[in-house]
């Protein structure tokens, strides 16, 4: 093979290599651009109340990904906290690929307005709402103030704290001693009775009462102050 042809060679396998790159870097950029707006789409549905970041960790544009035939099919994003990974995959030609990205929601939760010592009653100077990063909050944390209004501390919060059930306790609705109506429904039928609470109790809790005419003790649910109901 003489020089001239060994020129002509080396320039078609630059422009090959270059073309092949092209597209590699094309399908890279494609497959980015549709995963990020999976990621999107997903949770709007599943936190549609949060506001949501997304960052897309690169694909690597030494991946030579054929292009694919079909519309790419993404499994649900698994991980901890804000780092999450999930597998696209294309129908024809056959190939899969997990893509990594990091997220960050954010919702508007009821949180401390100052440092709080255990067993304070909240009130409206102690609390507000804000919006904060819920990415690693596991719990069920409040959305409005009102809902808190009047429960007590368990603990020592700091500020801005995000409030959750765990550390609160509700008002009582009845208290020990109280005067209740004993409500009981038979097929339909509601039956009550005078009673007294033998405990303290809050609204959803269940309590011991004395039916004050029977004189028996019966466990019931407070409704609200000075309804109790048994099961």
């Amino acid at each position: 093979m003489n020089k001239h042809n060994l020129t002509r060679l080396f320039l078609l396998t630059t422009v090959l290599l270059a073309s092949f790159g092209a597209l590699a870097a094309d399908q890279a950029e494609k497959l980015e651009q549709e995963a990020l707006l999976f990621l999107q789409e997903h949770y709007k549905k599943t936190k549609p109340d949060a506001r949501t970041e997304i960052k897309l960790n690169p694909i690597s544009r030494k991946i030579k990904l054929k292009n694919c035939q079909q519309p790419l099919e993404f499994q649900s994003p698994k991980g901890n906290g804000s780092r999450i990974t999930f597998r696209a995959r294309c129908p024809s030609p056959m190939w899969q690929l997990f893509v990594t990205a990091q997220v960050k929601l954010y919702g508007t939760a009821v949180i401390s307005s100052t440092s709080l010592p255990r067993n304070t009653n909240l009130g409206t100077q102690h609390i507000h709402r804000a919006e904060v990063d819920i990415t690693n909050l596991r719990s069920a944390y409040f959305l409005r103030t009102e809902e808190i209004i009047g429960w007590t501390t368990k603990r020592s919060i700091a500020a801005g704290t995000i409030f959750t059930a765990s550390m609160l306790k509700p008002p009582l609705a009845v208290s020990r001693g109280n005067a209740v109506i004993i409500e009981a429904k038979r097929s339909g039928i509601s039956i009550r009775a005078a009673g007294t609470a033998l405990q303290d109790g809050a609204i959803g809790q269940q309590i011991k009462v004395k039916n004050d005419r029977s004189g028996n003790i019966v466990k019931a649910v407070v409704i609200e102050p000075g309804l109790v109901r048994t099961p």
